[in-house]
């Protein structure tokens, strides 16, 4: 009967979990705290279980009559295919945001480092007797 009013009522190309995922991967773009690597894989995990019960219910049908289930299974697979693009520009980019914040620690201990080594050295020409050891 469910499967009857889907393939009547045309081909959804979104689902509650899609619709879900997407605005997890939203959160995880604007850095929000609910928006985890993991719930997003879960409901990766369950976007791909409505893609294999999409699969199966079309398989279930005979072949003539497989044509509006067979869009219905492309059209997830390619909502679920835009959603994970997105989250893996997301992911990238908070990973280049990350390694540039590392990147200006680093420049700051090495700056540090390099004035107190300098300091020593101005420290020891103006007291010969207490050179660094």
């Amino acid at each position: 009967m469910l499967l009857g009013c889907v393939v009547a009522c045309g081909r959804p190309t979104r689902t509650a979990t899609s619709d879900e995922l997407a605005a997890a991967i939203t959160g995880y773009e604007q850095k929000a705290p609910d928006a985890s690597e993991d719930r997003i894989a879960a409901l990766f995990a369950r976007l791909d279980a409505d893609i294999a019960t999409a699969r199966a219910d079309e398989l279930a049908h005979a072949p003539a009559d497989r044509a509006e289930l067979r869009q219905r299974r492309e059209a997830l697979e390619s909502t679920r295919s835009e959603l994970q693009t997105r989250y893996l520009k997301a992911r990238v980019a908070r990973l280049g945001e990350t390694a540039n914040d590392t990147l200006k620690q680093l420049r700051d201990q090495l700056g540090r480092g390099l004035e107190d080594a300098g300091r020593k050295l101005r420290d020891s020409d103006a007291h010969p007797g207490n050179a660094p050891e």
